[in-house]
Formats: structure tokens, sequence, C-alpha cells
């Protein structure tokens, strides 16, 4: 019997030939990441029993993506202890505020490759999969690795998820990636992996694998992955990362489930709150005012969905009454921005461009919400106070959706700006 890719990296991170379904394994990390919030707390453990450095500074990365702009002054004595303990921990993979969001910039730096092992402190390191890597969390049990370089898992199923067909106009992936968790669900997603395949998938670039393998955690997924296939390798080789070899699964591996999406079917979806797997199809919330609109976070925060949603906002304003916030991913998407004029169209609609990094995704850092407002936003989960007031709805959209919204001050579909 053959193995799937995620069987494959877990069985080479494991030292082990072959691995299955339920084995428990000890994998070593080719990469350990962790942002600003949890830094200070992973040290007071790992202080706690006699660790003062990680087990491989070389292979950790720490950035700062949550708290970019420091609100308070507890915040900034909080940033400058964490550069304190990076420079003691001896981390070779350091980067300050305005890099971008973690689960980003690594990939545009070649710091993240097809194959690799990453475990991680934050969930949705499973972006990674985008690039053919294994992206794991751990949460609470990240200082463990740290410490040791490793930490049990149990092998996970994997769910197989077939694409074909073509989107229709005005309808995205994001719009994809919420019905296919939407129908997956919980009960079925809980700690299985989602492995995308399908003819579509050589249409869709790394932008659009992102979202894909960003929301299936939300649902319980241990993680998702895409092949790696000659899409990725062209945007690693633009980039001078290097040429690398096509990963898959073997023909023969076995799969807990397969479910087939047919994209030239899809309308534009959007998540009710509070849970991110409450989709319905967007007509059913047309007309609900809006009094935010956020464009970012990790979910949605590539070149392609700034150009998605500047498409709309070109020429035309932000309602009265809405705030709009916009968050590149990162350094290298606000720079493309700046050159091919999407800032511009950003700053004359009226929103408000914020530094690289998570934004309000990030406990409504940078933008919180009011009681009793409602934004649309292409954030990760909308879960009750999610970005800010526990007393604010959150709806999730396309970065489409969200730009049309801006523009008329109640949730809009986007087709109607499409011509």
């Amino acid at each position: 019997m053959g193995m799937t890719l995620t069987e494959k990296i877990m069985a080479r991170a494991s030292g082990l030939s072959v691995v299955k379904p339920g084995d428990i394994v000890y994998p070593e990390p080719d990469l350990a990441t962790i942002h600003d919030l949890y830094v200070v707390e992973a040290d007071r453990q790992l202080l706690q029993v006699g660790v003062e450095r990680p087990w491989d500074p070389g292979r950790v990365l720490v950035c700062f993506d949550h708290d970019t702009i420091p609100q308070t002054v507890a915040i900034a004595n909080r940033a400058k202890n964490i550069r304190d303990i990076v420079k003691r921990w001896g981390v070779r993979h350091f980067f300050d505020v305005g890099r971008g969001q973690g689960h980003v910039f690594p990939m545009e730096l070649g710091l993240v490759k097809p194959g690799m092992l990453v475990l991680a402190y934050d969930i949705h390191v499973t972006n990674y999969g985008a690039l053919g890597c294994l992206g794991l969390s751990l949460v609470f049990e990240f200082p463990a690795v740290l410490a040791t370089g490793s930490h049990w898992f149990r092998v996970p199923e994997t769910i197989r998820v077939e694409l074909e067909g073509k989107f229709p106009p005005g309808v995205t992936v994001r719009d994809a990636a919420a019905l296919i968790i939407k129908e997956i669900g919980p009960d079925e997603a809980d700690y299985r992996m989602f492995e995308y395949g399908g003819s579509a998938i050589g249409d869709l670039g790394v932008d659009a694998r992102v979202k894909l393998c960003n929301l299936p955690i939300e649902v319980g997924a241990k993680s998702a992955i895409v092949p790696f296939d000659s899409k990725a390798s062209a945007w690693m080789e633009e980039r001078g990362l290097g040429v690398h070899e096509p990963l898959a699964s073997d023909l023969d591996a076995e799969y807990a489930a397969v479910h087939r999406f047919d994209l030239s079917r899809l309308e534009p979806m959007v998540a009710i709150p509070p849970r991110p797997e409450q989709v319905v199809p967007l007509r059913e919330t047309l007309g609900i005012p809006v009094h935010a609109a956020y464009l970012g976070s990790c979910a949605a925060d590539q070149y392609e969905d700034m150009a998605e949603a500047a498409a709309i906002l070109k020429g035309r304003r932000v309602a009265p009454g809405v705030r709009m916030i916009v968050t590149p991913g990162s350094r290298e998407v606000a720079d493309r921005c700046i050159r091919e004029g999407l800032m511009q169209i950003f700053v004359e609609a009226g929103a408000l461009v914020g530094p690289p990094g998570c934004g309000p995704c990030a406990i409504g850092k940078g933008g919180p919400l009011a009681d009793g407002e409602t934004c649309i936003a292409t954030v990760t989960r909308n879960d009750v106070g999610r970005m800010g007031s526990r007393k604010a709805e959150i709806y999730l959209s396309s970065a489409a959706t969200v730009a049309a919204s801006a523009v008329t001050g109640k949730i809009t579909d986007p087709r109607e700006f499409l011509g």
C-alpha cells in the first residue's frame, strides 16, 4: 500500500521508511515558528525546566505580525522583552515589525520548501500546504518542541478533495474554500488532512492554494496540503528560490474519503456568524448593513486578494459610515501593490492601509469593532469577539464581496460591479 504526501513527509521527518494512519510518531521539524503573542510565555515555560535556548536556534523562526504597532506601553514593553529573548535564544530567523504575516512571507523568502515539516504555535501554519509543505500546529505544547526538537503526533487520515471545472465570473477560490469546509464539516474533518487535487488545481496559483489550505483548520482538520507541481515550482523559480521536484501521494495511497467539487457550478458564498462553516449563498445575506469592511488576514492578504478588491474599488468610494481597512500580507505584497497602483486605488477609495501583518483579524488589533457593529471581512474566522466587541457580528467572504459591500454600505454581490 502506498502513502499519501502527508504520510511521506511524516515518515521522513520521523526517520521511518513507512507510516500509516494511527501510528504514533516523533517527527523532527525542519522549521519551528512562533509569533510575538506567545514568545514571552514560551520562554517562561522553558526557563521553568532549565532551558535557556531552543534545541536548534537555526531552525526557529520568530516574527512580529500580531502587534505590529503597539497600542499601549505594556505592549511596547512586551515587544522589547521579546527582542531580548530572541537575542538570548540566538534565533537565526527573526523578523521584526514590517516584514509581514508569519504564514505568508516565509514562503516568499524560501524558508518554507516543498516536502518540509513545519511545526508552529499558530494554527494557520496550514498555509504552507500551498507549497507542498506539511504545516502542523501544537499551540500549548509548542514549548516542548523548542526544548526537545520534537513532539508526538498520531499520523492522520487524509481526505482527498478533487476540484474540477473553472470559476464563473465573480466567483473566487475563497467561495470554493468556504463551500468545501461547509460540505465536509467538523465531524468528518476532525483530525484529518485535506489533500487537494483534480484537473482544476493546475489552474490555481500559490495565492489561491493558500486559501484552500487556510480554512480547513477551522472545522477541526489537522492541516491541508496541495501536491507540489509545475505551477508551484514556477512560482518559486520566479523568486529565485531554486528548482524543486514534484511531490505527490502514491497512486495506490488510501484515503478516508474523496469529495469532488465542480467549480463551474459555484456562486458567491458567505459565512454567517458565529462560525466559519455556517456558509450560505451570498444571495441570502444581501442588503445587510455593514459598518466595517476588512481585507486582510492570512486567509486573504496575498496579491491576488488585493487585486481582486482593487478591481471593484477603482474609481469608486467607500460608502459614508463604513470604515475599510486593508492589510497586505507581507512587504513583498505591499511593494507590488505600490508598483502596480493598487495602493493608490485603496487610498483614493477612502480605505485605511495598515502595515503588513495580521491586522484586525488578531482580536481586533488596529481597528476593533464596537458593540452592535457588523463587519464584512476576509478573516479566518468569525467567532464571538474575534475582531473586538463580543456584541459585534462578522460575515466572512471573498475580497471581491468585501470591496463591493464597502462601496454600497451593505452586503453586496460583487458581480454587480463586474459588468
